[in-house]
């Protein structure tokens, strides 16, 4: 709309412009009337005195209101452009904590798509209205020169004459033409220069001068007062203060009765509000995956500081896409429960870890290499690992650095230890609608196998076998080969979910296998002492879990081999007979991975790095 009314405008010039040019010779009214009376109205007799008038009206119309407008408007539409990507972030984040649906999250994108290419274009529109004020001035002087030359040398018109003919049509043509280019330039102004707020522009100025009685009092105050200075104009002051003082006490009285109207529907008529029945969705439910945050963590999750809801989103992606399955999405909610930095992770409403985080501070964790401690600093423990650690100031990291620390920003902090977490219980985020979509996706590349599998196994038992695979963090990614060992152990007459995980683990044996050889030729292990395999085998035969005793010698033999293992820059990783493996595994979790020698394919060569024995007792 700006762009028409700019061009017809010009175009208005143009053909009066063409007939001063033409006709001017003629008289006042070359032009036609409308002009004449422009002319004759602000020229009143002294042509100079048009002129100035009409140099003033460029003036606040170039100035003042064009030059502000598209001010305005380019920087709205840089700050609108620079403040895109957080807007865009913040949607995101509420879209993973919850808050926000999809289709919602759609609206909003939307939108601000919409403010953006309004912005965008108005900052391009507001230089049209801009040029038009400087083509006004020129073809005023194009007017006004060409006017006198063809006037004088064409028509033989004497210089006073012409300069007042041409002056009076130019000056008026000038004028009729400022008033709607003045208008288009009020109108650009005011539409760049209102805030959003939801309410159209008619509405947002109403309330902006209604909203406040009281600054309408003052200013009836004050006009009433100038109109009784003596020599003072004291009849429309008067009677302007007067207006003001009556629309401030309607207003003041207005409040009153739109407050009472705001109370709940039936109050006023002595009914009881309408209260809202409970549904089963307000009182069940629990997140998946959940993150509690104490208040001074807030920041962190908004998009300005820290990036954390896309840190944690990156590392929930990158620990389904390894380990071969779908995680739900980690909803953070702020909790008073938790002190000002504290947060914590939940698993079906669960507690799983936590912590303590300063979103300001950086956390220099201590490794093998540091020589000398920190002086300054709140220590800490690194709650991803235990290790002590330190949360300093930004301008402390120099230092930290240098005396081997290990500097990471808070965010990077909890995203690793968010990390440990899902290593740890990410196998219980296997549920039943995972499963159904890894059979789902089965049936699309391989129908008869995944049709086999449904009739062999029903879905609780196949969950129960892919959680044990994942809970020694073996990914189910080949979901083939392993939907084969199933259907073949079950047509063999297995249902314990124990030995058909046996089964797949056997089937996967290369694979897992070369988590831990990686390109060497040959595999490095830990094996038991002798006599501890004969313990837990004594053990297992009375029962099905290993004993006490025998487990916590077993625990401190295989913490011993980790620790050998990594000292000669292998992987801590320890083998056992296949009927010792899986409790051999429970016992020792967290400590060591555990590999039966039946999963070993022959082609790989032993290295036996370590041999793993209890430590002897004391005395």
């Amino acid at each position: 709309m700006l762009l028409a009314t700019t061009l017809m405008r010009l175009a208005l010039n143009v053909a009066t412009a063409r007939a001063i040019l033409l006709n001017g010779y003629t008289g006042p009214g070359a032009a036609g009337h409308v002009i004449e009376a422009f002319g004759q109205f602000a020229v009143g007799g002294n042509y100079v005195v048009g002129g100035i008038i009409f140099v003033i009206l460029i003036i606040i119309n170039f100035v003042v209101v064009t030059k502000g407008a598209s001010r305005v408007a380019e920087v709205s539409a840089r700050f609108m452009l620079d403040s895109l990507p957080g807007r865009q972030m913040a949607i995101d984040a509420e879209i993973n904590a919850g808050l926000l649906s999809p289709a919602a999250a759609e609206r909003r994108r939307e939108a601000l798509r919409r403010e953006a290419d309004f912005f965008g274009a108005m900052d391009g529109a507001s230089k049209f209205v801009r040029g038009d004020v400087i083509a006004a001035i020129i073809i005023l002087v194009i007017n006004m020169v060409g006017g006198l030359v063809i006037g004088t040398l064409q028509y033989g018109l004497p210089l006073a004459d012409a300069a007042r003919t041409y002056t009076l049509l130019t000056v008026g043509d000038g004028l009729a033409a400022q008033i709607p280019s003045l208008t288009i330039s009020v109108a650009a102004g005011l539409v760049v220069t209102r805030v959003a707020t939801g309410e159209d522009i008619g509405a947002q100025i109403k309330s902006q001068l209604s909203r406040y009685p009281q600054a309408l009092a003052i200013a009836a105050a004050i006009t009433i007062a100038i109109g009784l200075v003596p020599q003072m104009a004291h009849i429309p002051f008067l009677l302007l203060g007067a207006a003001l003082g009556v629309a401030s006490w309607r207003l003041s009285r207005a409040a009153p009765a739109a407050a009472e109207g705001a109370s709940p529907a039936g109050e006023a008529d002595g009914a009881k509000p309408e209260v809202k029945p409970d549904s089963l969705t307000d009182v069940t439910g629990v997140d998946p995956l959940g993150m509690n945050i104490g208040f001074a963590l807030a920041p962190m999750v908004a998009s300005g500081e820290g990036k954390l809801l896309s840190r944690l989103t990156a590392v929930r992606q990158r620990y389904g896409r390894a380990m071969g399955f779908l995680v739900p999405p980690v909803h953070i909610r702020d909790s008073s429960e938790l002190p000002a930095h504290g947060y914590r992770f939940t698993l079906r409403g669960a507690t799983i870890g936590g912590g303590e985080a300063w979103p300001s501070q950086w956390l220099a964790i201590e490794g093998p290499m540091v020589t000398e401690r920190l002086a300054v600093g709140r220590p800490v423990k690194d709650p991803a690992f235990g290790q002590n650690a330190v949360w300093i100031p930004p301008g402390a990291i120099p230092a930290a650095e240098e005396l081997g620390y290990t500097v990471v920003d808070a965010a990077s902090a909890i995203a690793t230890h968010f990390a440990e977490v899902l290593k740890r219980y990410g196998a219980e985020l296997l549920g039943r609608p995972q499963v159904e979509g890894l059979l789902t996706r089965l049936a699309e590349t391989t129908p008869r196998l995944a049709e086999d599998l449904r009739t062999a196994l029903p879905a609780g038992i196949i969950r129960q076998v892919l959680q044990g695979l994942l809970a020694e963090e073996v990914p189910v990614r080949d979901f083939e080969r392993i939907a084969e060992a199933l259907v073949e152990a079950a047509d063999g007459g297995t249902k314990e979910p124990e030995k058909l995980l046996a089964a797949v683990r056997l089937r996967l044996g290369r694979f897992i296998v070369s988590q831990f050889a990686g390109a060497e030729p040959a595999l490095r292990v830990a094996v038991l002492e002798p006599k501890l395999e004969e313990l837990v085998s004594k053990s297992l035969r009375a029962g099905s879990e290993v004993e006490t005793e025998t487990a916590a010698h077993l625990r401190q033999a295989a913490e011993q081999a980790a620790k050998a293992m990594r000292a000669r820059g292998a992987k801590p990783v320890l083998v056992v007979h296949g009927a010792l493996r899986r409790a051999v595994a429970k016992c020792v979790h967290g400590l060591i991975p555990v590999i039966a020698l039946e999963e070993i394919p022959d082609t790989m060569k032993l290295q036996i790095l370590h041999t793993a024995e209890p430590a002897p007792a004391n005395g």
